[in-house]
This record gives C-alpha cells, sequence and structure tokens, in this order.
C-alpha cells in the first residue's frame, strides 16, 4: 500500500498539462479534461495512444463542421494532469476550460467551436483515502470514508460539468466516463471485490462512485460512456500499477467513447 501511495504522490507532483495540437482559427476542438487516465498514462505512447488522442482522431467523422478546413481535421487540447482530483481540477483545469469555450463558443465563427469535451476524473478522490481505510474490511469508518467523499465528489462533479455546459452551450457534446475495475491485474487483487463495490454499491452502500456520474451526468446534459466491466486484465497495465490501461485498453476506452457518440 505505502509503495502505491508513495507512487501515486510522485506523479501528481511531476507530470504536467498537455496542450496537444495547435489551436488554429479555422479548426473546431475536442478539449479533453481530467486525470493521469484522460493524460494517457500506461499507453505506449500517451500523446498518440491514450483514449483522447485516439477519440481525436475518429472526431472529424463525428464533427465535421462545414467551411471549417474541409472538415480535415479536430484540434485537439487535453489539460489533464496525472494525480488530478476533483477538487484539483477545479483549481487546475476549470478556468483555463472555461475560457477556451467561451472564446471559441461565443464568437462569430461557427467553425471553431469546441464541439468534443470529454472528462475523466474521480477515482483519485476515493482511490488512496479508500484503501488506507478499507483494507482491512467494510468498516463503519471504511463507510465513513466512502460517504464523505461521495459527499464532496458529488458536490464538485456538479460544480465541473454545470460550469461546462453553462460556458459551452447545448450544442457541445460533453461526454464523461464511468470508471472499471483494474485491481484484478495488480498487486491489490484481493481488494477487486471492495473496488466494485466503490464503483457500483451494494450491500452498506446504496450507490456507487459510477452512480454518481451518472447522475450528475443527466442532471447537466452529458453523456455517459460506460466503461465498468468492459476491460479484462490484460487490458492493464498491472503489477505495481493499479490504475492505469495499457495500449489495448485505452483503444477499448476510445471505442467505447466514439460508439457511444456516434
Amino acid at each position: 500500500m505505502r509503495r502505491l501511495l508513495v507512487c501515486v504522490t510522485v506523479l501528481a507532483m511531476t507530470m504536467v498539462p498537455l496542450a496537444a495540437g495547435a489551436e488554429t482559427e479555422e479548426n473546431p476542438i475536442q478539449l479533453g479534461l481530467g486525470d493521469s487516465v484522460a493524460w494517457g498514462f500506461g499507453a505506449s505512447d500517451p500523446f498518440t495512444m491514450g483514449y483522447v488522442p485516439l477519440v481525436n482522431r475518429r472526431a472529424p467523422d463525428l464533427y465535421c463542421v462545414a467551411g471549417a478546413n474541409d472538415c480535415a481535421s479536430v484540434d485537439l487540447v487535453n489539460m489533464a494532469v496525472p494525480g488530478a482530483t476533483s477538487t484539483s481540477l477545479i483549481a487546475n483545469q476549470l478556468q483555463p476550460a472555461l475560457e477556451l469555450l467561451t472564446a471559441r463558443n461565443s464568437d462569430d465563427n461557427p467553425t471553431n467551436d469546441v464541439v468534443l469535451v470529454t472528462v475523466t476524473i474521480g477515482g483519485n478522490d476515493l482511490f488512496n483515502p479508500v484503501i488506507a481505510a478499507c483494507s482491512g474490511g467494510v468498516t463503519p469508518e471504511c463507510t465513513e470514508v466512502i460517504a464523505n467523499g461521495f459527499a464532496t465528489y458529488t458536490a464538485n462533479l456538479g460544480q465541473i460539468l454545470g460550469s461546462l455546459r453553462a460556458a459551452a452551450g447545448p450544442d457541445t457534446e460533453i461526454a464523461m466516463m464511468t470508471y472499471y475495475n483494474p485491481l484484478g491485474a495488480c498487486f491489490l487483487a484481493d481488494l477487486a471485490p471492495l473496488a466494485d463495490l466503490v464503483l457500483e454499491g451494494g450491500g452498506p452502500l446504496p450507490f456507487g462512485l459510477n452512480d454518481i456520474i451518472r447522475g450528475v451526468s443527466a442532471a447537466t446534459g452529458v453523456t455517459v460512456v460506460e466503461t465498468y466491466g468492459e476491460l479484462r486484465r490484460n487490458d492493464f497495465v498491472g503489477g505495481d500499477d493499479c490504475l492505469h490501461p495499457d495500449d489495448s485498453g485505452y483503444d477499448k476506452i476510445a471505442r467505447l467513447f466514439t460508439t457511444t457518440l456516434r
């Protein structure tokens, strides 16, 4: 457990946001927000093999804007930061995202809008606190930690998605993924049932993290991309990494995004 906590802490301290793709006045934009999964950590090349750039490759087919450079491309701006929580996303990513949305979607040029926003956030809100509090079982202390984490996350996610929708307007697609369970592929495999409980609820938990994502998304007009149960053990980095997909996992996530959006 200590090994995992140190790895996550170092990751959060050393990684920086990525802005991939030039922002032009001609092309529409795909905006990526979130944590290390949105950043592409675990992929052989995060800048090309993460789910966000993989979705971006297919974005012109999904969001062709007449007059936008013959619909040849949708530029990518990925603001995701490894280690991000919903709280740090609000502090560091949300305002630049809102400024970009306002600048592009409120001007007189309909061909340069932000046409797609992808979001992955929330896993880091719960992961370390739950592992620390619940590795010995689902005790009252454990359920209290989960409940407190859920309360903070629900409020933060409402602010994030609500603000994005208000700035983007009704026509921009905003898509947020639910979380998969990666623990079966790593050294914390014995805690995989606990992760299922936190993600989907059951027993002492009336709802899970993914239920919060579904509920807040529905309330803010955000499309939910379901990844829970869709990835297999060989779709994760595994071993000492208990969080991230590998290339095959990111490819599956990207396909789930494009299938859902299409």
